[in-house]
Order: C-alpha cells, then sequence, then structure tokens
C-alpha cells in the first residue's frame, strides 16, 4: 500500500506541472500579462500543427523584416508540417531557400540606424524572458489601437491634460492613476509619435507594432488573421523553434517515467517474496 500512495504521488505531481510551468509574471511594476492557454505546456502537451504552420508564415512574412532565427533553417519546417514545396514557396517570400537560415533581411548597420538599435534574435526569446510565451503575445497584442491613438491626441487638443482626462488615460493606457505626472508625459510622447506598449518595461521602445491590422498576414489555411490569432501563432512558432525537440524529449520522459515505474512495482514484488522466505 504504502508503494502505490508514492507512485499515486508522483503521478498527481506529474499531472500538475501543466499548471506551475504555465504561470507568468507581469512586467516589472506593469499591468499583468495577458495569460494564453499554450497547448504544448506540460508533460504531455504537443504542438498545434496548424498553428505551428501559421505562426511560420507569421514570422517569416512579418518577423523576418527586422529580426533573426539563426539557429533554424527552412528545410527544418518540415518537421512541424510542411511539404517540401510549402517549404520552397515559404523560403522564397523571404528571398532565400530552404537550405537558408531564418535571417532578417535587414542588415546590423541598417537596423542600427533606422531603431538605435540591432533587433535580438529571436530563436531562444520564448526561453529568454520573464513570463515567457505569455510576454511575447503580450508584447505583440499590447500595442495601442488607432481609436486608443485618437483618444490620447483629443486629451492633448489644449496641451494640457484635465484631472478626468488622467483618469481615463489611465484606464486606457493600464497605467496607475495616482501618477498624473507620468501619464501626461506618456501621452505626450505617444503624441509625439514614440511607441508605446502596455506590457513592456518603461513602455517605450524602438520597435513599432510588427502586427498593426487585422488580415495583415492573409492565412493560407483560411484562417481569420487578427492580431490576436496572428500573435498567438507566432509565439507558437517561436515556442517550438527555442525547443524544436521538445516534443521527442516529452515522449522519450514518459516512456522512462513508466519503465521506473514498473520496474519499481517488479523490484517491490521480488523484494516480497525474497523476505517473505527468510521470515517463514
Amino acid at each position: 500500500m504504502k508503494l502505490l500512495r508514492i507512485i499515486q504521488a508522483a503521478l498527481c505531481v506529474l499531472l500538475l506541472l501543466p499548471f506551475s510551468v504555465g504561470v507568468s509574471l507581469a512586467s516589472s511594476g506593469g499591468p499583468a500579462l495577458p495569460q494564453q492557454s499554450w497547448g504544448f505546456h506540460g508533460p504531455f502537451g504537443q504542438f498545434d500543427t496548424a498553428a505551428l504552420k501559421r505562426g511560420a508564415q507569421v514570422v517569416v512574412e512579418v518577423c523576418l523584416a527586422c529580426h533573426s532565427l539563426k539557429y533554424i533553417k527552412f528545410d527544418q519546417l518540415k518537421q512541424v508540417g510542411f511539404t517540401e514545396m510549402e517549404v520552397n514557396a515559404l523560403a522564397s517570400t523571404a528571398g532565400k531557400n530552404r537550405k537558408d537560415a531564418l535571417l532578417s533581411a535587414m542588415d546590423a548597420d541598417a537596423a542600427k540606424e533606422s531603431f538605435g538599435i540591432v533587433p535580438p534574435d529571436l530563436s531562444l526569446m520564448t526561453k529568454a524572458r520573464k513570463g515567457y510565451e505569455n510576454y511575447l503575445y503580450g508584447i505583440l497584442t499590447g500595442y495601442l489601437k488607432d481609436e486608443d491613438k485618437a483618444a490620447v491626441d483629443r486629451a492633448l487638443e489644449d496641451d494640457t491634460v484635465s484631472d478626468a482626462e488622467v483618469k481615463e488615460l489611465a484606464m486606457l493606457l493600464s497605467m496607475d492613476p495616482h501618477h498624473p505626472d507620468k501619464i501626461r508625459e506618456v501621452a505626450r510622447r505617444i503624441k509625439s509619435g514614440d511607441n508605446f506598449n502596455k506590457f513592456f518595461p518603461g513602455n517605450f521602445f524602438a520597435m513599432p507594432a510588427p502586427l498593426a491590422a487585422d488580415g495583415q498576414v492573409t492565412y493560407r489555411d483560411g484562417t481569420h488573421g487578427s492580431i490576436a490569432q496572428m500573435s498567438h501563432d507566432a509565439v507558437t512558432f517561436l515556442a517550438w523553434a527555442a525547443e524544436p525537440t521538445m516534443a521527442d524529449r516529452k515522449s522519450a520522459g514518459i516512456k522512462v517515467i513508466l519503465y521506473l515505474i514498473v520496474l519499481t512495482v517488479m523490484l517491490y514484488a521480488v523484494k516480497r517474496r525474497i523476505w517473505a522466505r527468510i521470515h517463514h
């Protein structure tokens, strides 16, 4: 009975892992990150092939304009369900062939001149930021919509922001209303054209919204390309790019655990048999 309790406890811990690894942390001092359901989390989680293919399309058509995934080659996309013909077509979209890595169309000097900084490589980005996948999803969806920018412009029409307008902007920008001077400063920077993002620490950074409008990417499978959908698919693909062997690793891990459980039961049975003879 004691052995069975140990096995049950081990299985409970295993089943709870999806929930523990899925916890995301809010950006320091900012609003809580949007919590998304990622089907590949947990010991039994697997990547959605359709989402991976859509995400690869978003990354190639949008993200590679500035960023790279230097550890992934187009030919590896066959692992997520692309045919060789589809791989060649996707590579040609980026002006490359299937043997090339997913490298940015923009060289480092041009990027630094345009943004003041070289955009980071995205190969391991889902592992590199607090909040992991939820952080990247928050960044992609955290930019202001056109109507939000219009509301900021209206608040600054007379070059001043009243206390009532501060409260409205605080809700709009997900900022603390108890810091009116900071909200006014942020509003002025937004009006001047700086890139505001709710979930980026400090709120302003060099990258303008990469996914600025619904339908920006026309999915080949007919899925509607809303900003939320494109963001979720892109992050799913980036999670795969950070760990393309994850499915194999999980499969091997589950087999090893099952083997150890069976071995433990067998050894316990042998131990009982041996000591039963001694006691008798």
